[in-house]
């Protein structure tokens, strides 16, 4: 389904280029070290979390999207609409990015790389909002709504408790904006159609229920989004720019010999016609004989 048939994929199979998973948990760990640091910068002023939430709920009221009170009301009314919801919040993100991420490194490096880098670069944006900009989520402040998840899934924040997670990052949604990058790398990488109608359906399932479960403003989602979907465009912009200079290296490393050297150029004999004739007072062959 995702299996990389590609000289590259096969080469790196081969052992020509050393492993990178060990580099890679590196990378992440080092991100999620460095969140713990944001973190605790914004848990020492939960104030300005409130009144930033304050400001966005304003700010979508003027632009009539402050719909969370109508959207968990549509919820709320239907069991199954609640437990599905709490289920997409809490199961979509992390265990579909990570598994999204070991399968793609496995089959498809190239879009495992774009998938990592986007995730890194708007990692990095996201923790700089986090910091200037704290938002708490629509749960904790005094809007008429429900924390689901807690109501209804307490495994879940005991498993995620405060002290491990920033309560006032709800700007913007990565839930909703990680959910849409998985979705477009993975239709990108496969042409599985059970696999490329999941890409489609997990984004929009993750916008619905950050809303639903109370986690998210509307808002939140909307500037997550915008946020990978123009981190994505650079990223695709870079590897165009790399494209051709990579092509050039290859044809360059092409003309080498397995010792690393230039390989000594080919003469090929040239057909009859194309032959030059021979200097004077060379030696000219024998015309045949006549017969008769």
């Amino acid at each position: 389904m995702l299996t990389d048939t590609s000289p590259s994929a096969r080469a790196t199979r081969a052992g020509r280029h050393p492993p990178t998973a060990a580099r890679e948990l590196a990378v992440f760990a080092t991100a999620y070290l460095t969140y713990f640091g944001v973190r605790a910068v914004t848990e020492g002023a939960p104030w300005r979390a409130f009144a930033n939430a304050a400001a966005v709920f304003r700010f979508e009221n003027g632009l009539g999207i402050d719909w969370e009170g109508a959207v968990q009301g549509t919820v709320v009314r239907s069991r199954f609409l609640v437990d599905a919801a709490n289920a997409v919040y809490i199961y979509g993100h992390w265990p579909v990015l990570i598994a999204a991420g070991v399968l793609l490194y496995r089959y498809r490096r190239p879009s495992y790389y774009r998938l990592r880098n986007v995730c890194l670069i708007t990692g990095l944006v996201g923790l700089v909002i986090f910091a200037l900009f704290p938002v708490a989520p629509p749960r904790l402040t005094d809007m008429p709504v429900i924390d689901t998840v807690t109501r209804d899934s307490e495994g879940y924040r005991q498993l995620l408790p405060p002290a491990l997670v920033n309560q006032y990052a709800a700007m913007p949604s990565f839930h909703a904006g990680w959910n849409l990058l998985v979705g477009i790398v993975l239709f990108g990488a496969t042409g599985h159609r059970v696999v490329r109608a999941f890409a489609i359906a997990m984004p929009v399932a993750m916008a619905f229920a950050v809303v639903a479960t109370a986690n998210h403003f509307v808002i939140d989602v909307v500037v997550g989004a915008a946020i990978v979907l123009i981190a994505f465009a650079g990223e695709r912009l870079i590897e165009a720019r790399r494209r051709p200079r990579r092509l050039a290296g290859d044809d360059a490393h092409d003309q080498g010999d397995e010792h690393g050297g230039r390989r000594p150029a080919v003469r090929r004999r040239a057909p009859c016609r194309q032959r030059p004739a021979p200097a004077a007072g060379g030696h000219r062959p024998r015309p045949p004989a006549r017969r008769g």
